[in-house]
C-alpha cells in the first residue's frame, strides 16, 4: 500500500516553491522597470537624456563600441541654421577624434519662438523636436539653433546642457560678430561645446590643463576649450587678430585618449544591476534546490 504525503508537509513544501519562483521571477524582471525609469539599454531615450549630465556619454561618443555609428541632428528656428563651413569644420574635428564607422549629419527647421531659455526651457523644446536618442548601437548628438538667450548667464554664445545635447544661439553669435562674418565664431562654439559632451576639460579624466578660475574650461587661448570662446569675449580677437581657436591642444587630445580607454562609472551602473539581479536569481535556484535535497534526506 502506497505511503500517503502528510498534508501538514505538502503545504509549506508548495509554499516554498512558490514563495522561490516569485523571489527568481522579481529578480528576473526588476532591471526592466528599472531600465524604463532611467532609460537604460536604450529603453525610454527621453528619460534617460533628461537625467545624464555633461559628459557623462564621453565614452559611447568617443570609442567605436558599443556605438560604431554617430548620428548628428541640427534642429534650427528660422534663420539660425549654421553656415555650412562650420558644419563642415565640426565634421572634420569629429573624424580628427571619434572612432566612428560612420558619423551623419541630419539637418531639420523647427518651429520655436525667441526666449530666454533655461537648460530645463531647452530640453522641452528637444523633446518636441528631436528625433535621434541616443540607443543600443548608435550615438546621438543634437544642436538646438535658436533665437534668444540663456537665462543662467549673460553672453552665452553656445550651451552643453545635457549628455548629448548642445544649444546655439545664434541671435547673440550674429551680434557678437559685429556684421562680419559669424562663421569663424559660430565655427568655434560648435567645436568647443562637442568637446564639452567628449568630457572636456576635467568633466572627465585628469585635465592637467583646466583653468582654476574657469572650471571645465583650458588654460591655453589658443586651444578651443578656452573659456572665452562660448562668450562674447570671443570678439577681441576678431578685427585685424587671429580668427577665434578650433583646434583641441595637445592636453585636450591626451585627456580624450584617457577618456576613450576608460569607462565611465554612470555607464557601469545599468550592466553592474543587471548581472547583481540576475547572479542572485541563480543564488536562489541553487539555494532552492540545495534545500529540496537537504528535506528529502531528512525524511
Amino acid at each position: 500500500m502506497a505511503a500517503e504525503a502528510d498534508p501538514a508537509t505538502v503545504r509549506p513544501a508548495r509554499r516554498a516553491r512558490l514563495q522561490a519562483v516569485l523571489v527568481v521571477a522579481f529578480l528576473l524582471v526588476l532591471p526592466l522597470p528599472l531600465s524604463l525609469t532611467f532609460g537604460w539599454f536604450g529603453l525610454n531615450p527621453v528619460q534617460a537624456e533628461r537625467t545624464s549630465p555633461v559628459g557623462s556619454l564621453a565614452h559611447e561618443l568617443l570609442s567605436s563600441f558599443p556605438d560604431s555609428q554617430l548620428v548628428v541632428e541640427m534642429a534650427s528656428a528660422p534663420g539660425t541654421a549654421p553656415p555650412p563651413a562650420s558644419v563642415s569644420l565640426l565634421w572634420n574635428r569629429m573624424n580628427e577624434t571619434l572612432q566612428k564607422n560612420s558619423i551623419r549629419f541630419v539637418s531639420e527647421s523647427i518651429n520655436v519662438p525667441p526666449g530666454n531659455f533655461t537648460t530645463d526651457g531647452l530640453f522641452s523644446v528637444e523633446q518636441g523636436a528631436r528625433q535621434f536618442w541616443p540607443s543600443v548601437g548608435q550615438m546621438a548628438l543634437f544642436y538646438l539653433f535658436v533665437h534668444g538667450t540663456y537665462a543662467g548667464g549673460s553672453g552665452i554664445l553656445g550651451l552643453a546642457y545635457r549628455g548629448s545635447s548642445i544649444a546655439v544661439f545664434s541671435d547673440l553669435i550674429s551680434t557678437t560678430a559685429g556684421g562680419g562674418d559669424p562663421a569663424p565664431i559660430e565655427s568655434t562654439v560648435l567645436v568647443h561645446e562637442f568637446g564639452h559632451e567628449m568630457g572636456l576639460v576635467g568633466l572627465v579624466g585628469s585635465a592637467p590643463n583646466e583653468d582654476p578660475a574657469h572650471p571645465g574650461h583650458s588654460t591655453d587661448p589658443n586651444d578651443v576649450m578656452y573659456y572665452a570662446v562660448e562668450t562674447t569675449a570671443v570678439l577681441g580677437g576678431l578685427f585685424g587678430g587671429p580668427a577665434p581657436p578650433t583646434q583641441f591642444d595637445a592636453a585636450d587630445l591626451a585627456d580624450l585618449q584617457t577618456v576613450r580607454n576608460t569607462a565611465i562609472a554612470l555607464e557601469l551602473i545599468p550592466t553592474i544591476v543587471l548581472v547583481l539581479c540576475w547572479a542572485a536569481a541563480g543564488i536562489a535556484v541553487v539555494v532552492y534546490w540545495a534545500g529540496r535535497k537537504m528535506s528529502r534526506r531528512g525524511r
